[in-house]
């Protein structure tokens, strides 16, 4: 294979734009599902009931699964309606390299995020927090201090506001954008509040 440098965000954005047209309907109930099946029956995946596989070589046939439904079927961008592609070389360029490690949060709170193998004694990063749960502007601030207060939170998977000044955050209006800055402001001064002002959000 002749490798080359890994796709970044503006070429992608760039496919998306002019990828197969494709509805959020067919994807969901047709394209994924079908391939599924049939990767299914081709490698004769079966988990015998564990929820991840242990057996090297189920987690192989799995593997080949997933490259080969990647490269069959894309990524659906729902904003687009569209579908984008990948070579085989892209796919294997941007598994054989990975960004290892990074550190999100800054000062005496940051805390770096390396790869780990399998069966790694070497401590996960914990990310805890509401994950994208609706929570009122009353609420918000104590729900993520209740996170942030935690020693074995490393960063904050945050909320978000049900409303802002008392109004919904409509999509693609001016709420939206203030919900937005309010909820990486106010989690802030959560963590701040806990003593910890760098940690990552």
């Amino acid at each position: 294979m002749t490798y080359r440098k890994s796709m970044d965000i503006y070429e992608f954005y760039d496919r998306a734009k002019v990828g197969e047209k494709c509805t959020q309907d067919e994807w969901d109930l047709e394209r994924i599902p079908m391939a599924a099946m049939e990767l299914k029956d081709k490698y004769n995946l079966d988990f015998k009931g564990e929820f991840i596989p242990t057996d090297k070589d189920m987690m192989e046939k799995l593997f080949n699964a997933g490259i080969e439904m990647l490269l069959n079927c894309g990524i659906f961008v729902t904003d687009f309606g569209r579908v984008v592609k990948f070579t085989e070389d892209e796919i294997w360029e941007s598994i054989n390299n990975p960004q290892y490690k990074f550190t999100l949060g800054t000062g005496r709170d940051a805390v770096e995020v390396a790869k780990r193998g399998v069966a790694d004694k070497k401590k996960p990063i914990i990310q805890g927090g509401p994950t994208g749960s609706p929570i009122s502007e009353e609420m918000f601030v104590p729900v993520h201090m209740s996170y942030a207060q935690e020693k074995e939170v490393d960063t904050i998977v945050n909320g978000v506001m049900t409303t802002i000044r008392g109004k919904p955050p409509v999509p693609k209006t001016p709420y939206e954008i203030l919900a937005a800055k309010s909820e990486t402001r106010l989690i802030k001064n959560a963590a701040a509040m806990c003593g910890r002002p760098g940690m990552a959000v």
